[in-house]
């Protein structure tokens, strides 16, 4: 009889257990989408930067005041000054087989700020992600058509370049120069340019 009263508890107790849950699926982590650039420096929100053929200006928003970080300036405060707005670089380089002579660069997104001897001398725009950032106080910017820039500003090809659709705007020692990705009017801007570069013509 107890034999049985046992058996009959433990067939009670096993009814009473609840059934194991199965373990939930897995969430799937998908990662964090990529920023077209950081533009996180302390001065993002209230600053722009417009591409100048004697270096970058610096345009308050609200007030439209400017200011030049002219070629020339110390390594150290150009640097600073950009990532002021653009956050922090990238990366730094050296190229001592520059047609200009020995460079060093410094990269914030698409921007490149170019060196000689701890003096900026030259930047470089490249058609990467961040360039939508930077324009010339006229409208030009990475993906403006040829037809699209000769509205606002005089665009003369450089004859015989072995760099491509190269271009000036305007004319004279200090402009900004660029690259049209193929000839016509509908071509866009690939690249642009100001100061020494690290050309090879």
């Amino acid at each position: 009889m107890r034999n049985m009263m046992a058996l009959a508890m433990v067939a009670l107790l096993a009814a009473c257990k609840p059934a194991a849950e199965k373990a939930p699926a897995p969430a799937e982590v998908s990662a964090p989408p990529v920023p077209d650039t950081k533009a996180d420096g302390p001065a993002a929100g209230t600053t722009v930067i417009s591409l100048d053929g004697e270096g970058l200006r610096f345009i308050d928003k609200s007030s439209g005041k400017a200011s030049l970080l002219a070629f020339g300036v110390p390594r150290a405060q150009a640097e600073t000054a950009l990532a002021n707005v653009a956050g922090q670089a990238d990366d730094r380089s050296t190229n001592d087989e520059c047609g200009a002579g020995p460079m060093q660069f410094t990269r914030y997104d698409a921007m490149t700020l170019n060196f000689q001897d701890d003096k900026f001398v030259g930047w470089f725009l490249g058609n990467e992600p961040g360039a939508a950032a930077f324009s010339t106080t006229s409208g030009i910017a990475i993906g403006s058509t040829r037809a699209r820039a000769a509205e606002s500003v005089s665009i003369i090809d450089v004859e015989d370049s072995t760099l491509g659709e190269e271009f000036t705007i305007g004319s004279g020692e200090n402009v900004v120069g660029g690259m049209f990705a193929a000839p016509g009017d509908a071509a866009k801007i690939d690249a642009l340019f100001a100061g020494v570069n690290c050309f090879f013509r």
